[in-house]
Formats: C-alpha cells, structure tokens, sequence
C-alpha cells in the first residue's frame, strides 16, 4: 500500500500544476483578447478611411463630370448633349466595372475546401 503521506503530496503537485495551467492559460487568452481588439480596431480605422477616400472619389468625378459638361457647352454642345455624353461615359464606366467584378468573381470557387470537406469515396 502506498504511504499514507504521499497522497496530499501528490494532490498538492495535481492542484500546484493544474493551477500552472490555469494561469498560463488565462494569460494566453488575455493576449489573444488584446490583439483582437487592436486588430478590430486597425480593421475599424482602415474600413473610415477607405469610405471616406471613396466619398472623396465620387466627389472629385462629380466634379470632373460637370466640368466636362461646362467644357462641353461652352464650346457650344447643346446641355442635353453634353449631359447624355457624360451619362453615356458612366454607364460604360459601370458596364466595365462590373464586368470586372465578374471576372474576378469567377475565380472563387472553394474547389479545395469542398475537396476536403467531401467524403471520402469508398472502392469496392
């Protein structure tokens, strides 16, 4: 039989290193848990500027429109043909767009997450 003092040392090392694992995991996590949060808030800032560099954009065409169309006039276009030139141009300008997003959306397809994630065939 074992020796009667051996057991609360042995529970002792038990609670010591389960306690070790405890804080080295509480520690791990509380890392994890700051550079998440810096990383939401690098993905929150980055996210404001690219909107507003999108606001900034649209605001510099629309600017860049009328001129064309003030250009367009002045040197004596009539305004409607002036305005449907500068509508024709964004509407080609949308139409290469999105066909671009097409295309680049056709190359997403997950075919190795499907593969991996099929069952296994079975040969009999």
């Amino acid at each position: 039989m074992p020796d009667a003092g051996a057991v609360p040392g042995l529970r002792a090392q038990l609670l010591g290193l389960t306690d070790t694992w405890r804080a080295m995991t509480e520690a791990r996590l509380g890392i994890f848990v700051i550079e998440a949060r810096r990383a939401a808030l690098a993905l929150t800032r980055t996210f404001v500027c690219a909107v507003l560099a999108a606001c900034m954009l649209a605001a510099t065409w629309c600017l860049l429109l009328v001129g064309a169309v003030w250009w367009a006039i002045d040197r004596g276009a009539t305004p409607a043909l002036a305005i449907g030139g500068a509508v024709l141009v964004n509407l080609v300008l949308i139409a290469v767009a999105a066909l671009a997003a097409r295309a680049a959306l056709r190359g997403i397809d997950f075919d190795h997450t499907r593969r991996a994630l099929r069952a296994p065939e079975t040969r009999g």
